[in-house]
């Protein structure tokens, strides 16, 4: 039974348990070696017969055209743009001609600056889970404010230095932040004592990133200790005796703010807690509250969980920010990170200043 449940996020035990026993020179190798191999698998491209070769990217001015967007794209080969404005929201799909394409322009290009606006990048998901078929329809994100660049309102960004000894300013994404993250927790939990609890890390930690934003200071992570080992075999052996036996949502009970569970994008495919940002048609916008993670899917792919045993277990990871440098391009799902919590965002506290160890 419990080699059923660790399989949710990626295998997170199996890891830990390595983490626990290994040397640190053993650590370190492992590490570099998942680096440059199991982390970057989305970076790949994958086998199955009818992924999607179109990026949505969300957020755009109204007046840029089609050109410009293609220029955007210009390192990942586009073949086609399809600019649409709905109302005050302006969006489009690109063809990236191939999955390996689409993973890169995702993976530099999300969350960038762009005429003072922050972009919004996403591959569009298919899911082998899905039992109810769903036309692909036009999809819209919820609109991200405008960043200006001289912004420095502490609500909205954090200030960190970075290789060369400047200070650059950057826009808290809105997943972490506290309004988005009470709405979650009182929808899913029914309680929202996780915020306070997750401010009161410090001190030496050790963390396995689930989540990041490239070229940003944030990112989600689980703080690895015996608590969450016991946490996480409550959550997954409950999830695997149940996960087929759940029934698809009804098209009515498709809705915002509606407690779910899903597959996680990538290739395990493991079905995993989640919490409706937004429906638009026939698509649903996911945030994975055990990663951290947001992904588009079809709203027929998404399974009932309800029931609030289902929830007793409060999200396993929590909001990071670097106290220096940012994320890079590279996904580090699954690397463990060692250092200190020294302090905490002045206006977000739940979000946590990281300090990593310099290892040789």
């Amino acid at each position: 039974m419990e080699h059923e449940a660790v399989e949710g996020l990626r295998k997170p035990l199996e890891k830990m348990r390595m983490a626990k026993n290994e040397s640190s020179e053993k650590q370190l190798m492992r590490r570099l070696i998942h680096l440059d191999g199991a982390s970057n698998r989305r970076l790949e491209p994958k086998k199955t017969k009818g992924l999607r070769k179109d990026v949505y990217i969300g957020n755009l001015p109204s007046e840029i055209a089609e050109e410009q967007i293609l220029q955007l794209f210009a390192a990942f080969e586009p073949v086609k743009v399809r600019k649409i404005v709905s109302g005050l929201k302006c969006y489009a799909f690109v063809d990236v001609g191939d999955t390996e394409n689409v993973a890169l322009a995702v993976s530099h290009l999300n969350n960038t600056i762009y005429n003072g606006r922050r972009l919004v990048v996403r591959e569009l998901c298919e899911s082998r889970g899905c039992e109810r078929s769903t036309a692909a329809t036009e999809l819209e994100l919820p609109p991200l404010e405008k960043v200006d660049k001289d912004c420095s309102v502490e609500t909205l960004s954090v200030s960190c230095l970075v290789k060369g000894g400047s200070q650059t300013s950057y826009a808290i994404p809105l997943e972490m932040r506290s309004l988005t993250l009470v709405q979650m927790l009182t929808s899913c939990f029914k309680d929202v004592g996780w915020i306070t609890e997750s401010a009161k890390v410090h001190g030496e930690v050790g963390l396995m990133v689930m989540d990041t934003f490239p070229h940003m200071p944030y990112f989600w992570a689980m703080n690895l200790t015996p608590e969450t080992y016991v946490k996480m075999c409550q959550l997954f052996n409950a999830l695997s005796v149940v996960t087929w036996e759940q029934p698809f949502l009804k098209k009515e009970e498709v809705q915002r703010g509606q407690r779910c569970m899903a597959e996680f994008p990538g290739e395990g495919g493991e079905w995993n807690r989640c919490w409706i940002v937004d429906v638009v048609e026939s698509w649903v916008i996911l945030f994975y509250v055990d990663s951290g993670s947001t992904a588009c899917v079809p709203a027929g792919c998404v399974k009932s969980l309800d029931n609030d045993k289902f929830w007793a277990v409060p999200p396993l990871v929590q909001p990071f920010v670097l106290q220096q440098g940012v994320m890079g391009n590279r996904k580090m799902d699954g690397s463990i990170l060692k250092g200190r919590v020294v302090g905490f965002h002045e206006a977000e506290p739940h979000i946590l200043r990281f300090s990593m160890t310099d290892e040789d």
